[in-house]
């Protein structure tokens, strides 16, 4: 598929797909597996006599009309066991207090933290992903918009049982609905045949699960950038959040492959190229801590005509656009702000996939086949932290 045909689904998808973002972790997506920067907030409430700025609240406290924070430390989305398939996990708004006042402002300097743990299933796959941030607040505005904007850089490592990335991360948030981040890591694959990388000649070779775990698999190493965006709105107890992150591949493969099975994102992926995933999430939030709604997950690979063997139709893509869709409960057990072990959240995700090359309807001939009634199950559980910070 050509990178003009392809749009059309992509900007589908960032409209109206009702969907929650995809972690991909070495083991693939799901909720982008890490906890969500930041929750949009809706409209700006009236300022509280005497505007203190706001700080965030946990879900169970907050009222329906008040702003929201993003989360404290950046987190590396949305995929695969949940990056893409990153975790989408929306942060709750900030309470007046009987006063009427909202919390005061975050402090201007912070030292933060946040972990994301995934297991994941169909395919099978787990991920720890670690991020250490400095975050700059970018204003002195306690309006819901603007309270939570911030520039930070990270160490962003991400651990599985067979794939490693180590790099790092620059955060831009210049409001709090919207946030922007670019990444960098070195990533290796390796372990068992059946969950390292597993190099092709073609996009159009066969990668079903019977295949691959008949066929070898490679050790390799390499580059992969990442770039997102992130917009996340909130009105009153409904939530909408969707991430699109590009990636770019600059991994060597043995001589004669330029593609590879890729676990984290569950497609062949090129050597040296482009690929995106996008997540959309509709949540209904409560007060007391439970978030409930819904995932649609979009992977789309960009293969270079140079990857296609002799007499192979370039224009042709056998294995993209992937898509998910199905429910997402998120479950935060208490939220004490500016504490160093806060909001515990566990994440449970079932999506079905609504199209990909090995998921099929069933029939006569299911070989290398997976029955499309059996979903992806992600389970995580994340939390963050706030280790040092300026005094205002």
């Amino acid at each position: 598929m050509r990178v003009s045909q392809v749009w059309p689904a992509v900007l589908v998808s960032l409209l109206s797909s009702v969907a929650l973002a995809q972690p991909s972790p070495a083991i693939s997506p799901g909720p982008r597996g890490e906890p969500a920067p930041a929750a949009a907030p809706d409209a700006e409430p009236e300022p509280a006599p005497e505007p203190a700025a706001v700080e965030p609240e946990g879900p169970a406290s907050e009222p329906a009309d008040a702003a929201a924070e993003p989360d404290p430390a950046p987190a590396s989305s949305p995929e695969g066991v949940a990056d893409s398939s990153r975790t989408a996990v929306v942060e709750p708004r900030a309470k007046p207090d009987a006063a009427g006042q909202l919390p005061p402002l975050p402090a201007r300097y912070r030292l933060v933290y946040s972990n994301l743990l995934v297991l994941r299933v169909n395919p099978l796959g787990a991920e720890d992903r670690f991020t250490l941030g400095y975050n700059l607040r970018l204003y002195n505005n306690p309006k819901p918009l603007f309270r939570d904007a911030y520039f930070g850089v990270g160490f962003s490592p991400t651990f599985s049982p067979s794939i490693t990335r180590i790099g790092g991360n620059i955060d831009f948030a210049p409001l709090t609905i919207l946030r922007f981040r670019g990444a960098y890591y070195l990533a290796t694959w390796y372990g068992s045949d059946r969950f390292k990388a597993h190099p092709y000649s073609s996009p159009t070779a066969a990668y079903g699960p019977e295949t691959l775990k008949s066929e070898p698999g490679a050790n390799v190493l390499g580059g992969q950038a990442e770039l997102s965006a992130l917009f996340q709105v909130r009105v009153k107890m409904i939530a909408v959040r969707n991430e699109v992150t590009f990636y770019h591949n600059n991994i060597r493969l043995p001589t004669g492959s330029d593609v590879f099975y890729d676990l984290r994102h569950d497609v062949i992926v090129p050597g040296k190229g482009w690929f995106l995933t996008n997540d959309t999430d509709l949540l209904f939030m409560t007060k007391f801590g439970l978030n409930a709604g819904v995932r649609n997950s979009l992977v789309h690979v960009f293969y270079p005509s140079t990857v296609y063997g002799p007499g192979e139709d370039a224009a042709v893509n056998p294995n993209t656009p992937m898509d998910r869709f199905g429910p997402v409960l998120t479950y935060t057990f208490f939220d004490r702000p500016e504490k160093r072990f806060n909001k515990p959240t566990l994440v449970f995700a079932a999506q079905w996939w609504l199209k990909h090359r090995y998921r099929a309807q069933g029939g006569a001939d299911m070989y290398d086949q997976i029955h499309q009634g059996i979903p992806l199950v992600l389970l995580g559980f994340s939390f963050t932290g706030e280790l040092v910070k300026s005094k205002h």
